[in-house]
């Protein structure tokens, strides 16, 4: 047994006492190798993307990518790694392991020994050496961030140090073994810096999940080391092919045709806009297609027919939409779930995974890996349980896939919050996972118009990741200003290496919008036949008049959403309609998850597309902004609070919107607003809506959206043809003097915290330039690196029980085998100004403590709140959390029921 077999790479058996108890570091380093060439060669997608971003013949990056790929353990040769298991510290590091310190990183331990002798990594010539850094740092960081570097060291310091003088001998033979071994090419000639670190995020996606395959012991069971590495390496080549078919990570093919009757159903015909995705010739290459048209006219159904041609066409293996909110998200899987066995062939069945809810992905990946892992402790012996390269691979992949919102991005099909597809370009763990897994999907961005400037900012830079990793992206709205469309297009043009579009921006709606490398171009596209229509506008002057309205419209057996623009103001209209009899429906945010999907599947039943008249009739839905995208609902009667112009358009696309109803009359849209007068006051919006004067801070632009509804000819919204003028008259470059001169201040507060926040954004996501180094990024936890810039940030509360002692999640009946997902639904958002910590109720501490210990890292910092029944009526429960004043944190108590979800009052 050579020295190199001597040392151990891991030590955590699936069953202590039955066969060998430690796996030779040197065969798990060729068991990431291998699985990498099979993701490589059996996914030809990945494979094929690495090799152009290289900017080598395929078969060279192969060779390359993988012989990296067994280097990505190389830091666990230090003596400092190897003590963490003392039973199996190899004799030739001398020393006494109880000795060395606990905390040892072993992928910055790898990163500094290839700064300090590159030459020893054998890696190709033909470039300087620092062109090799971020792939280096892309394979030792497989722990989900790049390595921490302390500067460069020499070699000297390093024996005597974290490696000591058999550490790096054994290393160096380590790497000449597989050198020999794996044949990387000698010389890399064409391989430039900009490659290199271009290519690093994808080579760092592929080694994460490389090692986690690699990693579970269901496929590479510990071995004894008796064999020596070239018969090894046969071994691991044969059982990796099984792995990553088990796994279930390898994509599934397109269907081999595909035709609107699958999409909108048989003998629909298809729209404009679906006619022109069916028809239009797709461009070689990455490419961006941008959808502008009206709310139901079938932009969706169009991306999916332009996801399927590119699926096709090799162009991309799946597709990831990212919509604004959870319940836009939810409506969006539910289509996906009738559609997506249309856009794939069935053998191999293909997967499909929402990014938040409780749906699941291939089952083979999903149980293996958390059969393999999610029980393993840290190597450290819990000391260092958060320091991830404490944590091992397979229990660091059985949290990950754990949480749905992460495993969408290893599904063929895949929709969730845009929030989860941010994370792949900021700094958050396993990020370059979630860029492996979108590099391969066409991206579709639903209702683009939706975000802060934060959020934009955040949108670019993932538009430019998309194209410079070779994705394609299909962005999807119907009041997409000007300003916005240029600079996703920009961004997108970045990503590709091509300069700007300088020619004016087209003002025709509806529009469709090509951006590729060697091709650009706008088409107008007509409108649906017999869509058009003119919606008058009617405005209502206090919260009485709309209650009136709403009692008055539901009395003529119509279906009427009043939409609020906060959970409380809904709370209050819920309440003040009930008193007045009727029975309204509650649909905001603050529900438990568990029960908030209950909400939207009875709202969508009820008035959704198949709703039928005896369901509708007289009901009465009190909503939030939940309601106001991608939701396919549809109202008799329609009364919203003043929002944004685009907003407005949007929640008008829920009045008569399907046209199979019997109605009588005609659609109106009435709007709750104070009059648009010339003299308006800084007070003029707030003085109306008080809390709502913190949602939409810019109270210049909701005053031009009163002002322009309020003239036009008649007091309506055109469309399709009138809504591009709409949009601009509140967003565009010339409406500044318009406006009231007591209302600039906060036209210019808004413009001021707009341009802050871009420069946030700007500042926390990576460096697309610099490659995976740790300094493209401020490095963070998924916890602590927002999405969101947000002035009332979000607490998480886990709603739970006490039964016969124990703490169980809320949701424990909707998923009593598996407890991770009970607790996911079990989980409600409330603002951080409102909760600050915990209240356990006496007697219930140790086994709150015992709940939270099963927890994953990633759910450290959420609220345990323990309910308990009240004896009312409404089947209320009580619990206790603590205030978010840290000087003198006071009980607050938390009133929940499935009704009115949560609300919060101080105890006395």
């Amino acid at each position: 047994m050579t020295d190199v077999l001597r040392f151990w790479g891991k030590a955590r058996p699936c069953g202590p006492g039955r066969g060998p108890q430690w796996h030779p570091l040197a065969y798990h380093s060729l068991d990431v190798a291998a699985v990498g060439e099979a993701l490589l060669t059996s996914h030809g997608g990945v494979g094929d993307c690495i090799s152009r971003l290289l900017g080598l013949p395929r078969q060279e990056s192969d060779r390359l990518t993988c012989y990296l790929l067994a280097l990505h353990d190389i830091g666990k040769f230090a003596r400092k790694f190897q003590a963490k298991a003392p039973d199996f510290y190899p004799e030739c590091l001398g020393n006494d392991p109880a000795r060395l310190a606990a905390h040892y990183d072993h992928g910055a331990g790898g990163l500094r020994l290839f700064d300090a002798d590159t030459d020893a990594f054998k890696l190709p010539g033909g470039v300087r050496s620092r062109v090799w850094r971020p792939l280096v740092s892309a394979v030792t960081g497989h722990h989900g961030a790049p390595p921490e570097s302390r500067g460069r060291e020499s070699m000297t310091t390093l024996r005597g140090s974290d490696f000591g003088l058999a550490g790096v001998a054994a290393a160096h033979e380590f790497i000449q073994r597989a050198h020999d071994l794996l044949a990387p090419p000698r010389e890399v000639h064409a391989l430039e810096s900009r490659h290199a670190r271009r290519a690093s995020f994808a080579v760092a996606g592929l080694a994460v999940l490389a090692d986690w395959i690699g990693s579970n012991q269901e496929w590479f069971p510990y071995a004894e080391p008796v064999q020596d590495l070239d018969a090894y390496w046969n071994c691991a080549r044969a059982r990796a092919l099984l792995a990553v078919r088990d796994a279930g990570v390898l994509p599934a093919a397109a269907s081999t045709s595909l035709g609107y009757g699958e999409l909108i159903g048989p003998g629909a015909e298809p729209g404009p806009m679906q006619e022109w995705a069916r028809d239009v010739p797709l461009p070689d290459g990455p490419a961006l297609f941008m959808i502008e048209d009206e709310t139901g006219s079938g932009k969706t159904e169009a991306a999916l027919m332009l996801a399927h041609r590119l699926i096709a066409s090799r162009s991309a293996d799946g597709l990831y939409v990212a919509l604004p909110t959870m319940a836009t998200a939810n409506a969006m899987f539910d289509r996906l779930a009738d559609a997506y066995r249309h856009l794939f062939a069935l053998d191999p069945l293909p997967s499909i995974a929402l990014a938040h809810g409780a749906r699941d992905m291939h089952d083979g990946f999903r149980a293996a890996m958390s059969r393999g892992g999610r029980d393993e402790s840290p190597y450290s012996g819990g000391g260092v349980a958060d320091e991830a390269s404490e944590i091992t691979a397979s229990a660091a992949c059985a949290a990950w896939i754990g949480d749905d919102r992460r495993r969408t991005f290893l599904a063929d099909a895949g929709a969730g919050t845009i929030d989860q597809a941010l994370l792949s370009v900021l700094p958050s763990r396993h990020q370059s996972l979630r860029l492996l897994g979108l590099m391969r999907r066409v991206l579709i961005l639903d209702e683009v118009h939706a975000y802060d400037a934060y959020m934009q900012r955040e949108m670019e830079r993932l538009l430019e990741f998309q194209a410079g990793l070779g994705g394609s992206a299909i962005l999807l709205s119907a009041t997409l200003p000007l300003l916005v469309r240029e600079r996703l297009t920009d961004a997108f043009a970045k990503g590709l290496g091509i300069d700007a579009d300088d020619e004016c921006p087209s003002m025709a709606y509806p529009l469709a919008t090509i951006r590729a490398a060697d091709f650009g171009a706008s088409t107008s596209v007509p409108g649906r036949p017999g869509r058009a229509r003119t919606l008058p506008v009617r405005f209502l002057r206090s919260l009485d008049e709309a209650l009136v309205e709403v009692e008055r419209a539901a009395g003529d057996g119509k279906a009427v959403l009043y939409i609020r623009n906060t959970v409380d103001d809904a709370l209050d209209a819920h309440a003040a309609l009930k008193a007045r009899g009727l029975d309204p429906c509650l649909f905001h945010a603050r529900f438990a998850l568990v029960d908030r999907l209950a909400i939207e599947r009875r709202v969508v039943s009820t008035f959704g597309k198949d709703g039928g008249p005896g369901d509708r009739a007289g009901r009465v839905l009190i909503a939030t902004q939940v309601v106001e995208q991608s939701l396919d609902l549809d109202f008799d009667a329609l009364i919203t609070d003043l929002a944004p112009m685009d907003l407005l358009i949007q929640r008008a696309g829920r009045l008569w919107r399907h046209d199979h109803r019997e109605r009588e009359g005609r659609p109106e849209l009435l709007v709750v607003a104070p009059e648009p007068v010339d003299d308006a006051g800084e007070e003029w919006f707030a003085r109306e809506f008080p809390r709502a004067r913190y949602v939409y801070p810019d109270h210049a632009r909701l005053w031009l959206t009163a002002r322009a509804l309020q003239d036009t000819d008649a007091h309506a919204i055109e469309s399709p043809g009138g809504l591009r003028s709409l949009v601009e008259s509140v967003y565009g470059d010339d409406v500044v003097g318009d406006i009231p001169e007591g209302l600039l201040g906060t036209l210019f507060d808004a413009e001021g915290r707009a341009g802050a926040e871009r420069g946030v954004a700007t500042f926390n996501v990576l460096d697309f330039a610099k490659g995976y180094v740790r300094d493209s990024g401020p490095w963070d936890s998924d916890v602590r690196t927002p999405t969101r810039l947000d002035d009332q940030p979000q607490a998480t509360l886990r709603l739970a029980r006490a039964v016969n002692g124990r703490v169980e999640p809320y949701a424990h009946d909707a998923a009593p085998d598996e407890p991770w997902r009970a607790w996911r639904l079990s989980e409600v958002n409330v603002s951080t100004r409102r909760v600050g910590g915990e209240a356990v109720p006496p007697g219930l501490g140790e086994a709150a403590r015992a709940v939270k210990e099963s927890w994953t890292r990633f759910d450290s910092e959420k609220i345990l709140v323990v309910l308990e029944r009240m004896d009312d009526a409404h089947g209320t429960l009580v619990g206790t959390a603590l205030s978010a004043d840290e000087s003198a944190p006071a009980p607050i108590r938390l009133g929940y029921n499935t009704c009115r979800g949560v609300e919060l009052r101080r105890s006395d």
